[in-house]
């Protein structure tokens, strides 16, 4: 078989997220009940020739729908099989390393984020690279009608005015695959800029007379002159914020050679996705979860 340059376009989704039931605490993100349903997203994940891809989260691999395209209806089947029809919500949650989740009080939660087991299979291609991600929304002005506070760009924000925010800010995305062999994490955020303010690995709020970051624990803080679930620091994971073009920074997935009888090709491997709402970025307002937000991979072997 001739050399081939293979690239794969992962468009995971596009998401329309709707606030669910927030009675009249509306200024409390932090509230472990504001939740936000999946109500419509489009979805293609695309192989190029010499390269089959599954989504499916059993352990069979000889079984699973290989395929060149993964469709809209393939990711909502899979959905409503792993969560159930209709059933899926993102929550508030949090993560100080990509694969296991929190509630912002620190109890371990395995709800609220989207995960998306894929799998690829290949005659010849031993190793798969991410060289680009994408996460997007449309910004907007939102208006604060509750108290002063310092949002996230260190501007004073008096009841009455306006600044523009982004839900695609709040969001992370990890990738777990194999780097040499070893199973590796690797968590995605947008660079600071525009609305955009990245959250430091280590946050400290013990200190209440400056909060840090400001944002939206300060606009929390302001209302309720107390912080979100008692909680005084929280850490989260590194992020990369930047691939640079043509570099692969990220081998997702180390295949192993001879794998015939697994999953009827020569080479096999498999990486996990993860998408979720990061309750502690400074970006994080309730507002945010109106919006739609689009996440987009790109691969090549």
């Amino acid at each position: 078989m001739s050399k081939i340059t293979r690239k794969l376009v992962l468009s995971i989704l596009t998401v329309v997220l709707t606030v669910a039931a927030l009675g009249t605490t509306t200024f409390a993100w932090f509230t472990l009940t504001n939740t936000a349903t999946v109500q419509e997203f489009n979805a293609e994940i695309v192989a190029d020739t010499g390269i089959e891809i599954a989504l499916d989260n059993t352990s069979n691999p000889m079984l699973y729908d290989w395929k060149t395209t993964i469709t809209t209806q393939d990711v909502y089947d899979y959905m409503t099989a792993k969560y159930g029809a209709d059933s899926f919500r993102f929550n508030n949650v949090t993560s100080a390393n990509g694969t296991s989740f929190q509630e912002l009080d620190g109890s371990t939660t395995t709800d609220g984020f989207l995960e998306l087991p894929i799998h690829f299979r290949s005659p010849d291609a031993q190793a798969i690279s991410m060289d680009n991600f994408l996460l997007t929304s449309g910004q907007f002005s939102w208006l604060s009608s509750y108290t002063t506070f310092t949002n996230e760009h260190d501007e004073v924000i008096d009841p009455g005015d306006q600044f523009m925010v982004n839900a695609a800010d709040a969001f992370r995305m990890s990738v777990t695959g194999k780097i040499s062999g070893v199973v590796s994490t690797t968590v995605y955020e947008n660079p600071a800029g525009g609305t955009n303010v990245n959250l430091p690995a280590s946050i400290e709020n013990a200190d209440l007379s400056n909060l840090s970051p400001n944002g939206s624990v300060s606009f929390y803080y302001a209302v309720t002159e107390n912080l979100p679930a008692g909680v005084t620091s929280v850490t989260v994971p590194d992020t990369i914020t930047v691939i640079d073009n043509g570099v692969n920074i990220l081998d997702v997935l180390d295949m192993d050679g001879g794998s015939q009888s697994t999953a009827g090709a020569e080479y096999y491997g498999s990486i996990t996705v993860r998408i979720w709402f990061e309750g502690w970025d400074p970006n994080a307002y309730n507002t945010l979860l109106g919006q739609v937000i689009t996440s987009s991979m790109h691969f090549t072997a």
